[in-house]
């Protein structure tokens, strides 16, 4: 095997932080509605049945999937959205993402609200379902949180796994596969050890934020039985994955599941966790072997015709409203998990020399630009 040397994982693919504040004051506003219209152009309708008196609740929504599912919804549904998210005006995209979406839906007749609040704080969810509770009959709950340490438990120990160094877009925040000069790297970061606060704000943030929302939503009236959705964003990682399976991020997934079997037994609900495949994101770009697991999965089904971004992922989360719906379980992500064996064959044999010609496709045909991607 070929030896790698070891690099920083820097945030954003390390963008200077004083150019960033400056670059999301001056264009960010712009980038974000730009963004939005080019998607816009791609939404249709998918036939959801979300009654007008209900509304789709989201926990996210600023950024990535959960954006891309606000925009179907908003857009191509025509069901009002309420969205909590938690950025830095200054420093994320996020607010400029909430901003033209909000304005957007406003021009269309469309009811649009979001809070930029921490979703765990008793204060923020008595807020919203208060304002919720004032329009509409029903809700339902997409969560959508990630804000998990990327670390390990302490009996793991530290690791080192591969990775690739993948310039971001300086405004949009994302890894931007989109040309061969972007793609830098490859060769291993560090997985650190979690911390018992990292651990506890992983719990909170990832494995117990459905039911701190469930419980005050039916007592206000708001989760109708058999009607309301309550669905969690979820990544089905590899049993053996170094940073997934071995840290808090796996705990708080046992948590969130178990927390969504209490919901559909004490309140008659839809429940479902939604499996998504690796895309681009923001988020991705923070987890140990996250961008290297989305290039050349993408690049692999590229090859097969089955690659996905995540408009095409926004759309077709809508399933979850679909009559036939039983709930449970929704996977996106079949195509993915099938790539698997094919992506571990090829990652064992990658060497530096292989980037970027490895993912080609990637920037050849346009498929890993930032400008696709929220």
């Amino acid at each position: 095997m070929t030896l790698l040397d070891t690099f920083k994982k820097l945030p954003l693919g390390g963008v200077d932080r004083r150019a960033l504040v400056g670059a999301l004051s001056e264009h960010g506003a712009r980038a974000a509605a730009d963004l939005l219209r080019v998607h816009r152009a791609r939404v249709q309708p998918m036939g959801t049945k979300i009654a007008p008196d209900a509304a789709v609740l989201v926990l996210g929504g600023s950024n990535g999937i959960t954006r891309a599912v606000a925009v179907q919804l908003l857009f191509g549904e025509r069901a009002a959205v309420y969205g909590v998210h938690l950025d830095s005006e200054k420093m994320q995209i996020g607010p400029h993402h909430v901003q033209a979406l909000t304005a957007a839906a406003a021009a269309e007749g469309v009811d649009a609200r979001f809070w930029n609040a921490d979703a765990t704080r008793p204060q923020t969810v008595e807020e919203v379902v208060a304002a919720l509770k004032e329009r509409y009959r029903a809700v339902h709950l997409v969560n959508g949180i990630a804000a998990g340490a990327t670390k390990r438990y302490a009996e793991h120990g530290t690791t080192t796994v591969r990775d690739l160094d993948v310039a971001f877009d300086p405004v949009l925040q994302v890894p931007d596969f989109s040309r061969p000069e972007n793609i830098r790297k490859l060769g291993l970061v560090e997985v650190e050890v979690a911390t018992d606060a990292d651990i506890e704000r992983t719990n909170r943030f990832m494995g117990t934020s459905t039911l701190l929302w469930a419980e005050p939503l039916a007592a206000a009236g708001l989760l109708a039985p058999g009607e309301s959705v309550v669905a969690f964003c979820d990544y089905d990682y590899p049993a053996d994955d170094p940073v997934y399976a071995m840290g808090p991020l796996a705990g708080a997934k046992v948590l969130q599941r178990k927390s969504m079997q209490e919901i559909r037994g004490r309140f008659g609900v839809k429940t479902a966790r939604i499996c998504y495949p690796p895309v681009a994101t923001t988020a991705l770009g923070a987890i140990p072997g996250g961008l290297l697991m989305y290039g050349l999965s993408a690049q692999i089904l590229k090859e097969r015709g089955e690659l996905r971004d995540v408009l095409d992922l926004g759309r077709e989360t809508m399933a979850l409203w679909r009559p036939d719906w039983e709930g449970e379980e929704l996977r996106l992500d079949s195509a993915y998990q099938a790539a698997l064996p094919e992506f571990n064959a090829r990652k064992d044999k990658l060497a530096p020399s292989d980037i970027p010609g490895a993912l080609h496709l990637l920037f050849e045909e346009g498929d890993g630009g930032a400008s696709k991607k929220p």
